[in-house]
């Protein structure tokens, strides 16, 4: 007799383990018959009993637990989590480049304020030399250089002579 008895003890120990750990790992709302609380102890202070209840009674059915909550994948085997590694990744490269651009304009716009300020300097300080303006020396607000009408034509060379009237028959 003794030698069935540390077998069988050992058979509940570990049926009684069993069900305590599957018992906290159940979610709440898939307890039947009774409480957690209940459960737990029914488990614990039965030996043989309490475990075999709860495998019966207390255990949610396998085909409820299908249409459960769904298990925690790993992350490399979650689309979304992989989708919204790409999304972030995408993201961080465009601010990356967004800033790299933005240093570039800095420092395009400094040599050009560089540039502009020695040209100030060693300019003649006229009213023409205006930098950033896209002007350059002798050219008025309308893009034309000195010495030219508004035809592009030098001043010196002479267009149809305007009489003041519109017809052509009072030249």
């Amino acid at each position: 007799m003794p030698r069935f008895l540390i077998p069988a003890i050992i058979v509940i120990v570990a049926l009684t383990l069993y069900c305590l750990f599957e018992l906290l790992l159940t979610p709440k709302h898939q307890v039947r018959s009774m409480p957690k609380a209940v459960w737990f102890l029914v488990v614990l202070l039965l030996p043989l009993v309490g475990p075999l209840l709860w495998l019966i009674l207390g255990r949610a059915r396998t085909a409820s637990a299908a249409h459960a909550e769904p298990r925690m994948s790993a992350p490399d085997d979650d689309e979304e989590f992989l989708r919204n590694l790409r999304v972030q990744r995408r993201q961080d490269q465009r601010e990356a480049d967004l800033e790299r651009r933005a240093k570039q304009l800095d420092e395009r716009e400094r040599r050009l304020r560089e540039r502009s300020g020695s040209e100030d300097r060693s300019g003649d300080g006229g009213a023409d030399d205006h930098p950033g303006s896209g002007r350059t020396d002798g050219e008025d607000g309308a893009g034309r250089t000195d010495g030219e009408d508004g035809a592009g034509r030098p001043d010196d060379e002479d267009g149809p002579e305007e009489t003041g009237t519109d017809s052509p028959t009072a030249r």
